[in-house]
């Protein structure tokens, strides 16, 4: 039978974090929400993972991570995909500011630590406009 009504493809997000309890959860918190996850534990192996054939909605980025800064990494794949979102997130929103002064338009900032509720709300803002996303269940810290 042909299925008139076929599901949207699901959002891609990328998660970078080379902290593997808070890139976990933010995974698991993604998943449940109904959105394809990539992970990555640092820069260098999601330059690894992305090619043409593997297109990314979003990526969320540490930014503070060894070898590969996630401001840098973003700045390479968006060579790569240009219309690529970013959602950066930082435990020091200090040294954040000090580096970019500038968010530019498909970027946005969250804090460590962040809920559930947080997370959710910042992708479905960066991809599509609007905070609609929900996780059942109690709220959870990253």
């Amino acid at each position: 039978m042909l299925n008139l009504h076929p599901e949207p493809p699901k959002s891609v997000v990328m998660v970078v974090d080379d902290e593997e309890s808070v890139r976990k959860l933010a995974c698991r918190f993604l998943e449940l929400a109904g959105f394809r996850v990539i992970e990555a534990r640092d820069g260098a192996e999601a330059l690894a993972l992305i090619d043409d054939a593997t297109p990314v909605d979003l990526l969320c980025a540490d930014m503070n991570m060894p070898v590969l800064p996630g401001d840098e990494m973003a700045r390479q794949l968006r060579l790569r995909q240009p219309d690529l979102k970013v959602l950066y997130v930082s435990g020091f929103v200090d040294s954040l500011f000090e580096k970019r002064h500038t968010l530019w338009q498909g970027e946005a900032f969250l804090e460590k630590p962040f809920t559930s509720k947080g997370l959710l709300e910042a992708v479905s803002l960066l991809l599509h406009g609007r905070t609609a996303l929900s996780v059942s269940g109690a709220e959870a810290c990253v």
